[in-house]
């Protein structure tokens, strides 16, 4: 990701802010499968890379010594009601110091990094000897319906994800043992295609470097077309990498 569209992004994210929970379905799965990997381990000074609003604060703050919530929008920590300690800054160049975590939990943010590599570096850097990762991160394969509805326009829609294997190799580089990995598809189901397309924008997805917003309204028309076709409902569909690395 470039440096301006992580700038698109974060401002994507930054008006997302207020109802960002509400359409983050998919984002709420995924927790789950992580939350659950967790289990009672204990977290110790546990850093939530990509908190947002605050929707996991709560149940990993139970689980910490001290919890520090991290985000690149200032909106999102605003929204956050728990007792974290909030800091706006960038994944890929984290104001910590070496050696200074126990755990690192991160929930459909890693995917935007402008630099995988860099970014899981970074998580090496400041993690303890022994320390731990647990990652979700959107993958290669990730909303293929809405790729190929704009497609049919000749317009790029989604950004780049990396694939499970350039994940895996991301992380060798950075020096971590994986311990557990898993890439699951998780869906999640809308009542038209307008309303797949407005979710996407709420939870601050949509900031590919041709997106749908400045298309003509015929070319609006089609795509929805493409998403939704006869169907009543449509399924978005991602494919999502899980990691517990180990430094």
């Amino acid at each position: 990701m470039s440096a301006a569209l992580k700038q698109q992004t974060q401002s994507h994210f930054s008006k997302a802010a207020g109802r960002y929970q509400h359409h983050a379905r998919v984002q709420a799965s995924a927790s789950e499968v992580l939350l659950a990997h967790l289990a009672q381990r204990p977290l110790g000074l546990c850093l939530d890379l990509g908190a947002g609003p605050g929707v996991n604060s709560a149940a990993l703050e139970a689980q910490s010594d001290a919890l520090i919530a991290l985000d690149l929008s200032p909106s999102m920590l605003a929204q956050i009601r728990t007792q974290s300690i909030k800091l706006c800054a960038d994944m890929d160049a984290l104001p910590l110091q070496a050696n200074c975590l126990d755990t690192v939990f991160s929930n459909f943010a890693m995917q935007w990094s402008s630099d995988l590599n860099i970014a899981l570096a970074e998580l090496y850097r400041v993690l303890k000897p022994k320390g731990r990762a647990f990652l979700a991160i959107v993958a290669a394969g990730s909303l293929v319906e809405v790729k190929n509805a704009f497609a049919g326009i000749g317009r790029a829609a989604i950004n780049h994800f990396a694939s499970f294997e350039e994940i895996q190799g991301a992380a060798h580089n950075a020096g971590f043992n994986v311990n557990w990995q898993q890439e699951l598809p998780l869906y999640d189901t809308y009542a038209s295609a307008k309303d797949a397309l407005k979710s996407l924008s709420a939870i601050g997805a949509n900031s590919a470097e041709q997106g749908h917003k400045a298309l003509t309204k015929g070319e609006y028309l089609q795509v929805l077309q493409c998403l939704g076709g006869d169907s009543p409902e449509v399924a978005l569909s991602y494919n999502v990498v899980f990691l517990e690395l180990i430094k």
